[in-house]
């Protein structure tokens, strides 16, 4: 357990952070890395990414980004270059607005509190509110309500946030009532069919995994479910609005790093594969609505190594996208 928490290393990043190289444009694929995000564009019909962190050096010292890819099922190409450096970062795609926006992150001083919005290349901040210091917290968008919606993640230290927060596009409000244990680098995902927001898992105190499932309706947090894929921390996942399915790929347990694919129904989990991308850490998704596809790119299978591949999953098998 206490390799898998160095595995995943964010506090660690505090010290001897470097510069990393701006990447070439239109490099295929983007750099390696882990602690990036990866949201859907309805808009454009394309696969963001942003942020991240990955070791140099042995893992001796760590490099930040600030750039943005885009992927369309063909090739990656970059974006631009925006904001400052930053990992562990939240987005989510506003349908009502069609805009894309963060919160949170990890600069490698410290958790972040700001709520940002991405427009024509730059990254703007509409909020920043010191008590939410948060990385890698959950981030949505409740299509139902309007509203975003934040939970959880890094505060300071070793601390991790319990309180539920909503932003109704003028200020953040703060959910009154009671929810899920504080953890960081759980699943997160807005379920369209059912609307409702759905959290599954995480990390609370060092070596404290969760195994359970939450259900968010505006009015109350319920658990719907006390076991799932087993208890892990910093897998990938994506809700496929087509199938009405959440989908969850490896991720660490206190066992190691299963390379295991579930999904989650609002009733079951269900084990769907076993075969697939290498099991990894951050390995993080988005659904490609126009495609049918889920995106995974990058994460990182083993200590100070992360990767940046790409894999798609068809509802039924993973394929590499080379």
């Amino acid at each position: 357990m206490i390799y898998l928490l160095f595995l995943y290393c964010m506090a660690c990043s505090q010290a001897n952070v470097e510069p990393m190289p701006t990447p070439v444009k239109d490099l295929v694929p983007p750099p390696k890395r882990a602690h990036h995000e990866l949201v859907y564009d309805e808009d454009n019909q394309r696969v963001v990414m942003a942020a991240g962190s990955t070791p140099l050096n042995g893992g001796s010292a760590y490099a930040f980004f600030n750039d943005i890819w885009t992927y369309d099922g063909q090739q990656w190409k970059q974006d631009s270059i925006a904001g400052d450096k930053r990992s562990g970062i939240r987005m989510a795609y506003d349908s009502k607005r069609h805009k894309i926006y963060s919160f949170g992150g990890f600069s490698g001083n410290s958790a972040l509190s700001d709520l940002r919005v991405y427009e024509n290349g730059n990254w703007t901040t509409l909020t920043n509110f010191p008590s939410m210091k948060s990385a890698e917290p959950g981030f949505v968008y409740d299509r139902e309500r309007d509203r975003l919606i934040a939970f959880g993640g890094l505060s300071v230290g070793t601390n991790v946030n319990d309180a539920t927060w909503e932003w109704d596009g003028t200020a953040w409000n703060k959910f009154p009532g009671t929810g899920p244990a504080g953890r960081q680098a759980f699943v997160m995902a807005y379920d369209i069919q059912r609307k409702k927001t759905v959290l599954y898992g995480g990390m609370g105190a060092p070596g404290q995994l969760f195994d359970d499932t939450w259900e968010f309706d505006g009015i109350q947090w319920t658990k719907v479910a006390d076991q799932g894929p087993g208890a892990r921390f910093a897998s990938g996942f994506a809700y496929d609005s087509k199938r009405g399915l959440l989908i969850l790929f490896s991720g660490a347990t206190a066992n190691g790093i299963p390379g295991d694919t579930w999904s989650w129904d609002g009733t079951e989990w269900k084990k769907l594969t076993e075969t697939g991308p290498s099991p990894r850490l951050m390995g993080y998704m988005a659904y490609d609505q126009h495609r049918d596809k889920i995106v995974l790119f990058g994460g990182r299978p083993g200590w100070p190594n992360d990767v940046n591949d790409t894999w798609e999953w068809d509802g039924a098998a993973w394929t590499e996208i080379k």
